[in-house]
Formats: C-alpha cells, structure tokens, sequence
C-alpha cells in the first residue's frame, strides 16, 4: 500500500495537477477561451480546489509561466556551461526549437496573455516582472558564451537578448500567417546573411557568431 502523503505533501500533489491540468486546457483553448471550471474538470477537481490554490486564472498562467521560465533558464545555464563551441548561439536557438516542439502552442499562448495584460496594469506589472527574469538569465548566457569565447559584442548583451526573445515572438506570429515561412531551424542561416547584408559583406551562410 502507498504511503499516506502528509497534508503539505498532497498540497503540491494536487497543485502540480492542477498546473498540469491547465496546460493542456490553455494550449488547446487559448488564454480567453479557458475557464476554471474547464482546468477544474480536466483535473478531476471541483472548482473550489482550483479557488483555494489560484485566486484567478491569470494567477494560474503566470505561475505556468514562471516554472517554464525556471525550466529554460536552467536548460540555457546548462548548454553555457557545455565546451566551447563556435554553434554556442545556434545551440541555444535549438533549443528554443525543442521547447516549442515540446509544447506546440506555448509561445502564441504567451503572446496572447501578454495582449491581454497589456491592458491591465497591475497583469501587466506582474508579467513584467516575469519577463524582466527571462531577459536577465539570458543576458547571463549570451554575456558568459562571448567571453567564453573571446566575442566582443557588437551591443550589450541585455541588448542582444531583448532581440533573441523579439525574434522568438516574431517568427510565431509570421508562421501563423504563413505556416512555411522561415522558423527557428532555418534561423542561424538567416541571421548570418542578416548580419551579412547590415555589414555590407557577402553572407557566409554558417552560423553567426557572437560579436
């Protein structure tokens, strides 16, 4: 027979399938579309369970949306810390392929509660602050990887990861419009003939580096 799980251990059960819960129902329904009831039944909870741990759906999205920005700060910490090679940035753009593939869906959903917080100041300075910790952990990699490699930036390294993470939110929304246009695959090309073209140089077609 199982142990009985103490109380503050059946707490984090029931939260953690909550959570759980919630992703699948925002990814196959959109932010808006989603109710608590809809998280509550998938769960196998009453509703009441859901008010006791989240005080509104916004609270559960962002409590998703800080474990997943724990989870890929820890995976970019751990592919900085890797040996030093010259695919250092495709490197990371692979593995914000693999998470998007891991959960299809995850960064329009991002995107569309970000919309929505906009217009709510007090959503908008939580998600904010949630953001501001993604910036920072990969400033922290972009800036570790260029000295590890003897790189001097063209732009503070803050600078370079607001545009990695512009890039990112960019190419869903143009893959919505057209579902075969360039994505993080062909992404390392692109911004070597990118950087090519800005530099007034022939492009390569390798994978930039960081400079």
């Amino acid at each position: 027979m199982s142990p009985r799980l103490s109380r503050a251990e059946q707490n984090d059960r029931n939260r953690a399938l909550l959570l759980a819960a919630a992703l699948r129902v925002f990814l196959a329904r959109g932010y808006h579309a989603a109710t608590l009831e809809q998280i509550a039944d998938e769960a196998g909870f009453s509703k009441g369970v859901v008010y006791s741990r989240f005080a509104s759906k916004a609270d559960m999205f962002l409590a998703l949306l800080t474990a997943r920005i724990d989870e890929r700060a820890m995976q970019n910490a751990s592919a900085a810390g890797q040996p030093a090679s010259p695919g250092d940035l495709a490197g990371l753009l692979d593995l914000a392929w693999l998470a998007e593939r891991a959960a299809p869906g995850w960064r329009l959903l991002v995107t569309e509660f970000r919309v929505h917080a906009a217009r709510d100041p007090e959503l908008s300075r939580r998600y904010a602050a949630a953001h501001a910790r993604t910036v920072d952990g990969l400033t922290s990699v972009v800036a570790s990887l260029a000295e590890r490699n003897g790189h001097a930036l063209a732009l503070p390294a803050r600078q370079l990861a607001e545009l990695l993470l512009a890039i990112e939110t960019g190419i869903t929304l143009e893959q919505l419009a057209r579902p075969q246009a360039a994505g993080f695959p062909e992404l390392p090309a692109v911004l070597s003939q990118l950087a090519a073209l800005l530099a007034g140089a022939p492009a390569s077609g390798g994978v930039p580096e960081l400079r």
